[in-house]
Parts: structure tokens; sequence; C-alpha cells
């Protein structure tokens, strides 16, 4: 079994990582770095940070190595041989996808720094991580299965399911837990905040609990909301198979101020537990880590995301509806003042991500999966709540997802997509799929006609948006 050694020197930030490969039977050993981390569909390049790599038989032996690609390390002369694989990995940067050392904490997502063997990819190994102090909390979505003194040994299923599991160790986080329907769900926060704890606990079980509701069961035993406050301001999250890394605060500290967004950043990531991180497009099943998985269907992944995160805010009771139109104002505003008048459709905009998704780009070229995908998923819910008086809504949708896809044994394309909407809506759904999905003209007045059903439309004062009442 391949073992994997972690330990860190904080004063200079960074993580060391040693791989034992037992009994190598290939002539050659071609060991890789992910190109990019799930979550964020965008090539990455971690390699760069990647320093003092050597290989070595286990008897000290130096063994010839070479790079041939930026993030590919081809080591020779490994037949019948124990081989071991020494680097450096520099964090540097703190944002909720990366990796970040320093004499309080270590956070690492793996993605970013571990090499590994393609063909090998889907078998299980050990993980042997070294604490900086003794007394520091581990937290992560895989438990370890022993902790020898300063020793934590974890047991992967394979590297997707290491790689979907960042961990944090810390002497001073706070750590509490609670129940819902069974799942053990954990926080963690590495970092001065000013919240009522005991509110958050109440607040993140109501939202998991109206979660749970949608879909009818959780897709894991235990999930961990694990939250860092940075020494500067910055607002991220990213989801992982029964986790998610949250930063968020200002000038080190997480104030009251704070409370809403990290209850909206805590319902999306949620949400995704489902869907990403289990209901998968067919272009990212599995994940392939040394490219780009191109996938027209990010609308759903994200957009739909986006829509319930909020939704289930106000669903749950834990914000008003003045704050919930508040935060449906702001999603109005992010599409209909910047991009409804974009060149591109959601479906070619899903696809760009991989090209400039993150970065603002040419003029007038994208929309936004978030906001317009969360805008066309409103719309779409509404027309299924109308049309059943309530009694159907696009929870329907969801759950026909869930059951169809979430064994993870196929990925759905975007004719599932509108297959299992129409199947809901028991009847041909083409112009909103054709407007709002497949074209690049303006949405706004269809959604006002939607939005109509709520008693609200958005009016245009100049170049600024707003709802009003009817």
């Amino acid at each position: 079994m391949i073992q994997y050694f972690f330990s860190f020197l904080p004063e200079n930030s960074l993580v060391e990582i040693r791989i034992l490969i037992p009994k190598v039977l290939e002539k050659s050993l071609e060991l890789h770095l992910p190109m990019w981390r799930p979550g964020r569909y965008q090539l990455q390049n971690f390699a760069k940070n990647v320093l003092n790599f050597s290989a070595n038989t286990q008897n000290g032996e130096k063994l010839h190595w070479q790079k041939t690609q930026k993030n590919v390390w081809n080591v020779q002369e490994t037949q019948n041989q124990d081989i071991e694989i020494r680097y450096q990995y520099y964090t540097k940067e703190l944002n909720a996808g990366s990796s970040f050392v320093n004499k309080h904490f270590a956070y690492v997502n793996p993605v970013n720094l571990c090499l590994y063997l393609p063909k090998r990819i889907n078998e299980p190994f050990e993980v042997i991580i070294q604490r900086q102090n003794i007394d520091a909390q581990f937290s992560c979505g895989i438990q370890p299965l022993s902790e020898i003194e300063n020793l934590l040994t974890l047991f992967p299923k394979d590297f997707h399911h290491f790689f979907d599991s960042p961990f944090i160790l810390s002497k001073d986080i706070f750590h509490e837990e609670f129940s819902v329907r069974d799942v053990s769900f954990h926080i963690w926060i590495e970092g001065i905040f000013q919240i009522d704890k005991q509110e958050l606990i109440d607040d993140l079980s109501k939202i998991a609990k109206t979660q749970i509701q949608i879909f009818g069961e959780f897709p894991e035993k235990d999930y961990h909301f694990m939250l860092i406050v940075p020494e500067n301001t910055y607002y991220h999250g990213v989801e992982h198979r029964n986790s998610t890394v949250m930063v968020l605060g200002e000038n080190g500290v997480l104030p009251k101020s704070y409370y809403n967004d990290l209850l909206g950043l805590a319902s999306h990531e949620l949400f995704h537990a489902w869907n990403i991180a289990k209901i998968r497009p067919k272009e990212l099943l599995p994940y392939k880590y040394g490219q780009e998985n191109y996938f027209e269907t990010c609308f759903v992944a994200e957009g739909f995301t986006t829509y319930y995160g909020d939704k289930i805010l106000f669903e749950s009771g834990v914000i008003s509806y003045e704050e919930y139109l508040h935060e449906l104002e702001t999603t109005f505003r992010r599409h209909f003042e910047e991009a409804d008048n974009a060149s591109q459709s959601l479906l070619e905009s899903s696809f760009d991500l991989w090209v400039d998704g993150y970065e603002k780009g040419t003029p007038n070229k994208k929309v936004s999966v978030y906001s317009k995908g969360a805008i066309v998923a409103m719309i779409l819910d509404l027309k299924i709540r109308k049309k059943y008086k309530e009694k159907k809504s696009l929870d329907d949708v969801m759950k026909k997802l869930w059951k169809t896809f979430g064994n993870q044994k196929e990925g759905y394309t975007y004719q599932d997509i509108q297959k299992i909407c129409e199947k809901v809506y028991r009847e041909s759904l083409q112009d909103f799929f054709c407007l709002c999905i497949e074209s690049n003209l303006s949405i706004f007045d269809y959604n006002n006609e939607h939005l109509n059903y709520l008693g609200l439309k958005i009016v245009r004062d100049e170049n600024r948006c707003r709802i009003s009442s009817l």
C-alpha cells in the first residue's frame, strides 16, 4: 500500500511530503500533480509551488528523474524497488481552495499538493500526518483510524476521496457538534469570531433539516463546516464530499455583521453535498485532474445551488422575507445590470468557465452561471409552483435528479435535465429552455412575468434594478 507522510515547516510556509511506493513493477514511474481542483472550473498552476523534489530507493540510492510536463515528474529505474519520493510545497496564499501553513494552524487541501500515479488513482492508501503541536485538533471529513503521540493515520478509499477531504490542524480551533436526522454535523472555526455560538448551531441545524427534507436523506454519515477567519477581508467557500471550507471575515475577526453572509455561504456549500458532490454532469464523472473538464450544465451545478442556498435561508426561518428579497434583489442586479445584454448563452458561459469564467474578461461576452443560473432556477420553480398550485416545485426536479444520478454510476447531460424538468412539469418546456438557457436574449420581461406570481416585479431606475410590489 502506498503511504503519504505530511509534516510542516510553518516558519517557511512549507508542507513537507514523503511518499513511499513499495514493490514497484514498472521500469519508470510517472507522478502527476493535479491541474485544477473540484469547485473551481479553471486550470490552476499548483506545480509552481513544488520545490526540492527528489527520488530515491528506500536504501538511499538516488534515482534519475526529469519533468516531462510542468505537472509531471518521471522517475527512472524503479522496477523491483521500494521508492521514496520527497518534495515540499509552498503555502502562502489563503483562500478556501488553497493550502496554508503558519505558526497558528495548518490548512491542507490535498488536491493542491499531492503527487499521484494516475493508474493507481482508484486504490486505497495510507496517510500519516505529523501534528505541529501534540495538542492540535484535527478537522477533516476523513476520521483518523489511529492517533499515536503526534501522528494521525488516515485510510482514504482512493485518491478522489482524499483529494476531496481538506484538513485543518489547530490548537485553538473552536469545535461543536450537533445532529440532524442521525447525521452528525460539525462546526470548526479557526480564528477570532464575534458571532453567538448557540445561535449558529441552531441556525445551521435548521438549514440542514430543510435541505434534507428536500432530498429525503443526506448523502453522508457526517458533515463538517470548516471556517477560517483570515487576517485580511475575504469571502470564499468551497464544497467537498462531506465538508466545506469557508474563509470569511475582516481584519482578523469575523464580526456579527457577517452573520448572514456566513449562513448564506454555509447553505450554498451544504447544498453542494448533493448537487455536484454526488449529482454530477457526465463530463465530471469521474474527475479528470490533468485537463479541463468542459461541461455546459454548470448553471445546474452552481446556478441552482445559488438559488437554493438563499431560498433555504428563508424557508428554514433563519432570515426574514425582507432579508430574502434583499438577497434576491442582489442576484437580479448582478445579472440585469451587468450581463443581460451579453453575447453568450448560459450553455456557452458554462462551457467557457474553463476559459475565463472567473475573470471579468471581454466586455458583454459572458453571463454568470451563478447569477443568471439562479434566476432561471427561480423562474422554473415559479412555473411549476404556479401550474400545480404549490403542490409541486423545483424540489421535485432535484429529488428526481438525486434518485437518478445520486449514486454516481452515471452523470447527467443537458438533455437529461430537460427531460426530468418536463417530466415534473408534464408539459413541454421548450420555450423556457430556448430563451433562458440556449439563447442570449434578455430575460428581463420573462422574469417579471413569473415574479408576478409572488406579487413582485423588477423595475429599472436609470441603470439600477430593484424589486417592487405590484
